[in-house]
């Protein structure tokens, strides 16, 4: 059944992640892996192009567009949204296909794990995939996940320039009674991460809040915008009690740091957001 399944990528300036990532999805014999790329600079293009990857361009139009574009071109059976910091071994799909049908869900993400940790903030981020993701029934999905193909003849991406696109899919996904879940079933994601891989990262949630706050401005009341708003605190405390109950002190500069950006990367895009209009 790994035969039937397609994997999308999308991809803007990512290179060194794809240079790790593509080669192992190429062993797989999936149907086939799609790449959708947003104007990347980088050399990008150039590499999928020597390593015959089919290659599609979103224009430059974001990152919610660009997984739909892919999803639209994909001919499996099944789809994997997957990042392009996500490593699958050889045999990865085949176990996967016969969980996922196994399971009850009609959406299932991955877990996911840094397994070769080398830097600071490689352990950081393993100790925080450790406390974001659990195996099990979810209310949202998040990257990799694998969905039914079919399941978009009743739900779609936001083709504007959406960030909040994960969160966006799944409220879809379950107005419409689909099951989401969370398989126990990991995968690699690159290592020796540095800062600057974990600023970009929590940046772009900080971002994602911004943009999940504007889309229900004017249907959500005064305590659900306020909830919204606090949702990173929420995850500051809950993530602070797990370091300190765990003796894991070491990551509670981590846990400052993180929420501190996110909160920039929030406040700095709904200024550029209100400076636009």
């Amino acid at each position: 059944m790994k035969n039937q399944i397609s994997v999308v990528i999308c991809n803007k300036n990512s290179l060194e992640y794809l240079k790790k990532s593509v080669p192992a999805i190429k062993k797989s014999k999936i149907k086939e892996l799609i790449v959708v790329d947003g104007c990347s600079t980088d050399g990008s293009l150039n590499y999928l192009k020597k390593q015959n990857i089919k290659i599609i361009s979103d224009k430059g139009r974001g990152l919610s567009y660009s997984r739909g574009l892919g999803i639209k071109n994909s001919k499996g059976k099944y789809v994997v949204v997957a990042g392009p910091d996500d490593i699958f071994k050889k045999n990865f799909f085949e176990t996967l296909i016969k969980k996922f049908e196994k399971s009850e869900f009609d959406a299932a993400t991955i877990l996911i794990r840094i397994k070769k940790r080398i830097t600071y903030w490689d352990e950081c981020l393993n100790f925080w995939f450790t406390y974001i993701r659990k195996s099990g029934p979810a209310k949202s999905i998040g990257t990799p996940t694998l969905y039914k193909k079919n399941l978009f003849k009743k739900v779609s991406y936001k083709i504007t320039p959406l960030v909040c696109d994960d969160t966006y899919i799944s409220e879809q996904l379950i107005r419409k009674k689909f099951k989401l879940g969370v398989l126990n079933l990991v995968i690699d994601q690159i290592n020796n991460n540095k800062f600057k891989d974990f600023y970009r990262k929590f940046y772009d949630y900080g971002k994602s809040d911004c943009e999940y706050y504007l889309l229900n401005i004017n249907k959500f009341n005064f305590f659900e915008k306020v909830n919204t708003v606090f949702h990173p605190i929420r995850h500051f405390f809950k993530f602070f009690f797990l370091i300190l109950f765990s003796f894991k002190i070491k990551f509670l500069p981590f846990v400052f740091i993180l929420t501190f950006i996110r909160y920039k990367g929030l406040i700095m895009h709904f200024y550029k957001k209100s400076k636009r209009n």
